[in-house]
């Protein structure tokens, strides 16, 4: 049984795998990339894979066996609803071909029930369909400005190799990097620390806002209590 590369495992960011509003997230998801199966082998006839993707803390997670072939691959797996008995299930999905500019193939899924043709799908649910018809959401989309910019100033830090925290000092200079780079990222690590920042003071005061928005309706609750006349 090989491992899939093709997942961030279930959990983690967006942790529960659903937004505030309860729609679920793609990056909770079990997804086939028609790119990877391309290299394995397994959108052409003859060829047969057993996939599995684990979990955070190491256990198999899901495993589907692939069926390849020229016009459509077969997905064989077992689903279940929460704790409800483990059912057999079978999806058929279509391929579809495209001729590269500089020779060769790139191969695509044509969803399942929409016919849309995508690179992924996802195991949301009993089938393996497009991201539109799962009516998933990229976490990214659902995050503030202060989330954007924290995650891009640690991506920064950890191309320079320095302490990722929040107003950490950003340095040394990595060996063998021009000064002018150095100073790119510096540069760009405190625009994100900025926007960070200026995200705080927004939230700080909606809560400052609501605070005295309380405090005044318990006000007048209070003084509209026979006691208070």
């Amino acid at each position: 049984m090989g491992e899939y590369p093709e997942t961030d495992g279930m959990g983690g960011f967006g942790s529960g795998g659903h937004n505030s509003k309860g729609r679920s997230l793609v990056e909770a998801q079990y997804r086939l990339d028609a790119s990877n199966l391309q290299r394995r082998g397994l959108t052409r006839l003859g060829n047969v894979s057993q996939l599995s993707w684990k979990d955070h803390d190491g256990s198999i997670g899901r495993s589907i066996r692939v069926i390849g072939g020229n016009d459509a691959i077969t997905l064989e797996y077992s689903w279940r609803k929460r704790d409800g008995a483990w059912q057999a299930h079978s999806e058929r999905v279509e391929l579809d071909r495209v001729a590269r500019n500089l020779g060769g193939e790139e191969t695509y899924f044509l969803c399942p029930r929409c016919s849309v043709r995508v690179k992924r799908i996802y195991g949301a649910g009993v089938r393996y369909l497009c991201r539109t018809c799962h009516a998933l959401v990229y976490a990214s989309t659902q995050e503030r400005p202060g989330n954007r910019a924290t995650r891009k100033n640690q991506k920064l830090r950890r191309k320079l190799g320095v302490e990722i925290g929040l107003g950490d000092w950003v340095g040394p200079k990595p060996k063998g990097m021009h000064q002018k780079t150095f100073d790119r990222y510096r540069a760009r690590i405190q625009i994100a620390e900025s926007e960070v920042y200026d995200d705080m003071l927004v939230l700080l005061g909606r809560m400052e806002k609501h605070r005295v928005n309380h405090t005044a309706k318990i006000r007048r609750q209070f003084a509209a209590l026979p006691f208070w006349r």
